[in-house]
């Protein structure tokens, strides 16, 4: 029985090799972007899968919306809550690292407790877990490192140069990290030292140190447990501020990369998004294989009736039927690995990762293509065979076979569905690269072209000064500065206001503060708009401040005529509480808002104050047509100043699109994706004008005989699709308007949605509709009608 259906089905399938072509294009394609999507979704799902305690291990969040905490917190944790089992802290560094005459700075360098590795998932290739980072000035390497820095050689013993002053000694060697851990660990450094080496303290207070910090939970505990205790264990430290500012929480290890923006925007979004694309694409490949089935009945009822004549049963066809959907599926399955194989590269280059079809291909994942094989053939075969199979013999081998308006609804409506999904799609695209445009173009209150960036921050206070100066005088350098953060980077230090000058009715005392030194406006041509600018050589202007019009409208002031503010710093006791010392000023300038971090975060209010001396970002404007010659100057200099530093930079531009790169990743995919959705769509329309076509040859010579245009022959085969696709159209308007909508809350600054785009989109799917259709319309429009007639 299994080989007459597999007979049966090969002689149909090369007897319509126009429709076999077309389903298994279209149910390939539908795979291949299936099994795309998949691979990215299940590698983003299973960010730090590989530790085998991942549904233990929290993030202590102390800040919101910030992974930082105090050193002096693990400890205190792990003493307080017998739930915890195991404390880990993280320190990330960007140190000078240098071997022999190599030396570059390590962006992946982590001080680490030794209980690192009880924690997490870290496989020593070499060296002894448990004393690695016990021993003083000892440091662990990943594979990339070792070969990095020793090619061939054992690492074990060999020595680095730390910032140029601290040899550290290669203790083990760990296994390169998998893509998908949220932290990039190239090294692991003992954190007894990083006191010393770093230069503040990072483990005995509970404010400062930028700290990240794990806990592993004893089995079963529930994080909502250890938090209900968190407001008691605020209140035994009688700090009056930890209470108000600490927003004490703890986040799944698997949540931190996917449902928080510590380290990308919330890639769940993106999950979320790509797997419908890939669930829809599917659907609409296998909606093709219904319609041309459906629409083909017709020409197989006489073989319906035969078999039925001749003793085949109902179950016995619908098995026919479903069998050769699956067969359909099956070749489309295996022809879709391949692309996929393919296509892997192409994705990698565009979102800059490595993953594999081996990694994807795993027990699991067989078992997930086996379901969806079986559903989809199901799917695509269940309709049809209920259909072919409920012919009754006696009708159809008297050729009075009736054309059901059922299955003409189920077409339409499936067509419909296909270009509704495909507008969208189109739609989607424009409105993202709309945004990004927006971006991109929008004037963000500072110049950021031709602007050179350095990152001076291991140098002494008074040599980056000095540098600074002479870099002034280089002929194509038109400004510089200092400061502590550069505008686009976010970097803003979080202060307390005085008491005295918080706003009435203001949710909370917190306000941003950054410093900088007088040629910082110049560099990057940001608006005085009120007062004067701040002096260096002025005693007084070292205590005043600057505001921004934020800040101005948040005090709730109409000028600066008198007005003072201030901000708490501190300093600790011997007995290692802390004091607040306040640091009062006169506001002497307001400068025009701009945009200090990206566009997803409104511009907060700030004041700004002259440096402080320590401050390691620099900012260089060159002169336009000037570029390259000025930042081979600007390297020259810094050999002269920084002999043992390798000169790397950054232009602020550069810097800027790469705060974009995941939308602007995602507005190509989806640009590809929609493309691929129309391509899928219009196969499917090909394949029933086609048909249609072909059934109604006979009507189309006698309207031609009789005189009929080939304009007005086009126009009877094209309309009622055309029709359907406006319907998708005005169906499809209103839903891309909600979803992108919803999409573009997450910037703080963004376009307003213009009804254009979509009648654009729905147009551009209209026109491509529009040549298929009539593509197959004026063949048949143009066809001899003696043949046609003499062939009835």
């Amino acid at each position: 029985m299994i080989f007459t259906s597999l007979k049966i089905t090969l002689r149909n399938l090369f007897k319509n090799r126009l429709y076999s072509a077309i389903n298994l294009i279209g149910l390939t394609i539908g795979f291949a972007s299936f099994l795309l999507i998949s691979v990215y979704v299940k590698e983003e799902l299973n960010y730090d899968g590989f530790n085998k305690n991942a549904d233990r291990i929290v993030l202590l969040q102390q800040f919101e919306n910030n992974s930082a905490s105090g050193g002096k917190l693990a400890g205190d944790i792990k003493a307080k809550f017998a739930q915890v089992e195991k404390t880990v802290r993280l320190k990330n560094a960007n140190p000078l690292i240098k071997f022999e005459q190599n030396a570059y700075y390590e962006a992946g360098f982590y001080f680490a407790d030794s209980t690192v590795f009880d924690v997490f998932t870290f496989p020593l290739l070499k060296g002894n877990a448990a004393t690695a980072l016990k021993e003083q000035y000892g440091v662990v390497i990943s594979e990339s490192i070792a070969q990095k820095y020793f090619q061939n050689k054992n690492p074990i013993g060999q020595s680095f140069i730390y910032d140029n002053k601290t040899t550290l000694h290669v203790t083990g060697v760990m296994k390169n990290l998998p893509e998908n851990a949220h932290l990039k660990i190239d090294f692991l450094a003992n954190y007894a030292n990083a006191n010393e080496l770093i230069g503040w303290d990072v483990t005995d207070n509970y404010w400062g140190g930028g700290v990240w910090t794990y806990l592993l939970l004893a089995p079963g505990t529930k994080t909502a447990a250890i938090e209900s205790q968190f407001p008691a264990y605020l209140k035994q430290l009688n700090d009056a501020n930890a209470a108000g500012v600490w927003k004490l929480k703890l986040i799944s290890l698997r949540d931190i990369y996917l449902n928080t923006s510590l380290i990308a925007s919330s890639p769940i979004t993106y999950v979320y998004i790509f797997s419908f694309i890939a669930i829809f694409i599917l659907l609409l490949a296998s909606f093709n294989y219904i319609n041309l089935a459906t629409a083909c009945a017709a020409s197989r009822a006489k073989e319906v009736g035969v078999r039925k004549v001749m003793g085949s049963s109902k179950n016995q066809l619908r098995w026919q039927f479903i069998s050769e959907a699956a067969l359909f599926v099956f070749v489309s399955l295996l022809l879709a690995l391949a692309v996929t194989g393919l296509g892997l590269p192409a994705l990698n280059t565009l979102l800059e990762k490595k993953y594999s079809l081996l990694s994807f291909i795993d027990f699991r994942s067989m078992i997930y293509l086996v379901v969806v094989f079986i559903l989809l053939s199901v799917f695509a075969g269940i309709y049809p065979a209920l259909i072919l199979s409920s012919y009754r013999p006696v009708t159809v081998l008297k050729g009075e076979l009736v054309n059901r308006s059922g299955k003409q609804l189920l077409r339409r409506t499936l067509v419909v569905l296909q270009f509704t999904v495909a507008v969208m799609m189109i739609a989607a695209t424009f409105i993202t690269y709309q945004q990004l445009s927006y971006v991109r173009n929008k004037n963000l209150g500072y110049q950021r072209s031709q602007i050179l960036t350095l990152d001076l921050r291991d140098a002494p206070a008074n040599v980056k000064e000095v540098f600074k100066q002479e870099v002034k005088k280089i002929a194509s350098v038109e400004a510089a500065t200092r400061a502590y953060g550069l505008p686009g980077s976010g970097l803003l230090q979080g202060q307390k206001l005085v008491s005295d000058f918080v706003p009435t009715g203001a949710k909370d005392a917190s306000i941003k503060r950054l410093t900088f030194d007088e040629d910082y406006l110049k560099t990057f041509d940001i608006k005085l708009v009120e007062g004067r600018m701040l002096n260096a050589s002025s005693v007084a202007d070292k205590k005043a401040f600057l505001i921004n019009e934020a800040a101005k409208k948040y005090f709730n002031w109409k000028t600066i005529d008198g007005k003072k503010t201030g901000y708490y710093t501190f300093q600790y006791k011997p007995d290692g509480s802390y004091e607040e010392i306040p640091m009062r000023g006169e506001v002497v300038g307001v400068i025009a808002d701009y945009n200090h971090a990206d566009l997803k975060t409104t511009i907060l209010p700030a004041i700004y104050s002259l440096n402080e001396g320590w401050e390691g970002q620099m900012g260089i404007k060159l002169k336009a047509g000037a570029v390259g010659g000025g930042v081979e100057q600007v390297k020259k200099l810094w050999k002269q100043f920084f002999p043992d530093k390798p000169f790397e930079y950054n232009f602020l531009d550069a810097v800027f699109d790469k705060t974009y790169k995941a939308e602007n990743k995602t507005a190509q995919l989806f640009g590809l994706f929609a493309g691929l959705i129309v391509m899928i769509s219009c196969l499917g329309l090909l394949g029933l004008i086609t048909y249609v076509s072909n059934t109604r040859r006979k009507e189309i010579g006698i309207r031609k005989v009789l005189g009929a245009s080939v304009g007005s022959i086009m126009q009877l085969l094209a309309k009622e699709f055309i029709v359907l696709i406006v319907a998708a159209c005005f169906i499809a308007f209103p839903l891309a308007w909600w979803a992108m909508n919803k999409w573009l809350e997450s910037f703080a600054y963004r376009i307003d949605i213009k009804w254009e785009v979509f009648f654009v989109a729905g147009f551009v799917v209209l026109l491509i509709a529009f040549l298929t259709v009539s593509f197959q319309a004026i063949r048949a429009a143009t066809a001899n009608p003696v043949k046609s007639l003499k062939t009835e």
